[in-house]
């Protein structure tokens, strides 16, 4: 029985000893290790980047600090574009940090909890420039570990993209990259053969004003990183329009997209509820729905029809917006259709009163062209098109007292009372240009009586320049009573022309608040000035209305 005990006893001291044994050896190798840990990660990295990426990769500095739980620190990543010397980085990191638990002494990790990058630049080299051989394709992807390392969330501090645009056709010139700067920029679940999660904020430069955005990025295409896939959604908000010549007000945008960089699939909508042509009309709300088809590598936008809500008009517009690298702006080419607006809706950006001058259904079909240049809006924009004014009515009671007394008069029946009408069709073909609307073809009417016009009108200054003809329907002595009637008998046909009963020519000069309506009888010009009408009226005790 002694003999036993004194037998396990012995077997018990050597087994306790050898695991003794066995722990300071593995504490040794572990500490030894983690003494060496610093070339073993660098190397690791730069291995796995390197296979990942089929490009050279560069790190300046790495750490690993703490012992049993381990921090890495790092410096000075570059991961080049392959191939492509004449190319900035593709990735460029200036620091870096995660850390890795005690497990990774003995082997590499496939996950890793967090980690936090500051100052990263990445460049998205030009569609289909950057092909890996294909004899290297398939070399990365075997035992590379950091492809199957999925890190919980990545923070990143102060995040630029730039996306490099294509090469321009022999004797174009090349377009400027573009540039976004993301402050704040947070992945979850990230991994560079998978899609992660992405939430980030950036200030707009032009308009001013924060982006918000969230979606789900990759898995990064090696092979053409313009090509990796990219969805999310966005918000828009604060977006001071000032800095743009010619426009005012602070617009809002949400939306949502979804495709390839260099192929962006965007719907969304905008609203600015204090839109205005600066210096010209009143602030009015302004609602778009848009769809577009964006390149983002060079900002290349399609502009799918696009449904804009200008008070209570709708304006249905498709077209593009093309960057100019010649001018570093953008040229703007839109073909704009309304074909139920209001006429007053489309003149409050061009009037600043309240009231509006005219009422109406209008449709107007134009192309708008707006040329990559510094100039304001109203300077720069080029508009060609047509425009129709069915059954018009004139807020001023002045002007449909006039329109009335001249239709009654245009008919032969200047005494009866209940004939004649304000009520008035304008219709038109314009081209705008440096602020200028110059009109080929305007005609206006009122029961009897039509007005054909040709001439310019300045939407800035207001200015009216305008020659033409006015036929009436009665003959010229049909349109007075008494004694005159009878003796402008004999005129009639010198005035009758073309199947009108009378054709007198017109003229309208002046501006848009003091106009001066010249009629021509006999090659003698009968002009007639708002002021005039007003004083004489007052002095004869009529109203400035009467005919």
């Amino acid at each position: 029985m002694i003999a036993t005990g004194r037998f396990s006893r012995k077997w018990l001291i050597l087994i306790v000893s050898f695991l003794l044994v066995m722990v300071v050896v593995a504490g040794g190798v572990l500490f030894w290790r983690a003494r060496h840990m610093d070339n073993f990660v660098r190397v690791w990295v730069i291995r796995s980047l390197s296979q990942r990426f089929q490009s050279e990769v560069e790190l300046t500095t790495l750490h690993v600090t703490g012992f049993p739980h381990l921090g890495v620190y790092g410096e000075d990543l570059t991961i080049h574009t392959l191939n492509r010397s004449d190319l900035p980085p593709l990735i460029h990191i200036d620091r870096f940090s995660f850390d890795l638990g005690i497990i990774a002494l003995l082997q590499l990790p496939k996950h890793v909890s967090g980690a936090q990058i500051e100052n990263m630049t990445i460049t998205i080299p030009p569609p289909g420039e950057r092909k890996i051989p294909v004899a290297s394709k398939d070399s990365g992807k075997k035992d590379n570990l950091l492809s199957s390392l999925i890190v919980d969330e990545i923070v990143c501090k102060n995040t630029v993209l730039i996306t490099l645009p294509r090469k321009p056709d022999p004797g174009k010139p090349q377009k400027d990259p573009l540039e976004w700067d993301i402050h704040d920029l947070n992945l979850q679940s990230a991994s560079l053969d998978k899609p992660f999660h992405f939430r980030g904020t950036l200030t707009n430069a032009k308009p001013k004003g924060e982006i918000s955005t969230s979606g789900d990025f990759g898995p990064w295409n090696v092979d053409d990183p313009a090509s990796t896939p990219v969805s999310g959604s966005y918000q828009f908000t604060d977006a001071d329009l000032g800095p743009f010549p010619g426009i005012a007000g602070i617009l809002s945008s949400t939306g949502k997209f979804n495709g390839e960089i260099q192929e962006l699939q965007v719907e969304g909508e905008t609203d600015t509820p204090d839109f205005s042509l600066d210096k010209i009309g009143k602030p009015v709300p302004l609602h778009t729905e848009f769809s577009a088809t964006v390149d983002g590598t060079n900002g290349d936008t399609v502009l799918h029809p696009v449904r804009a809500t200008l008070v209570r008009s709708l304006i249905i517009a498709q077209g593009s917006v093309i960057r100019e690298p010649a001018t570093k702006g953008h040229r703007i080419v839109i073909d704009v259709g309304a074909p139920n607006a209001r006429i007053q809706d489309i003149l409050s950006l061009a009037m600043k009163s309240d009231k509006p001058v005219l009422t109406g259904t209008a449709k107007l079909k134009a192309k708008l062209v707006i040329p990559a240049s510094k100039e304001k809006a109203i300077d720069k924009l080029i508009l060609d098109g047509q425009i129709g004014i069915d059954d018009a009515e004139w807020s001023s009671s002045e002007i449909r007292q006039k329109l009335e007394a001249l239709s009654r008069r245009a008919e032969g029946k200047p005494e009866d009372n209940d004939a004649g009408s304000a009520v008035s069709d304008l219709h038109g073909s314009f081209h705008m240009e440096k602020g200028v609307i110059h009109f080929s073809n305007l005609t206006f009417s009122v029961p009897g009586a039509a007005v054909e016009l040709a001439g310019t009108y300045n939407a800035v200054g207001g200015d009216l320049d305008f020659q033409g003809q006015l036929r009436f329907q009665a003959k010229l002595s049909q349109m007075v009573t008494g004694t005159k009637s009878f003796f402008l008998k004999a005129l009639d046909p010198f005035f009758k022309k073309d199947g009108a009963g009378t054709v007198l020519p017109i003229s309208i000069t002046g501006t848009r608040d003091n106009p001066t309506v010249g009629v021509t009888v006999f090659h003698k010009k009968i002009e007639k000035h708002p002021a005039a009408t007003k004083a004489a009226a007052k002095k004869d005790g009529q109203s400035p209305a009467s005919p």
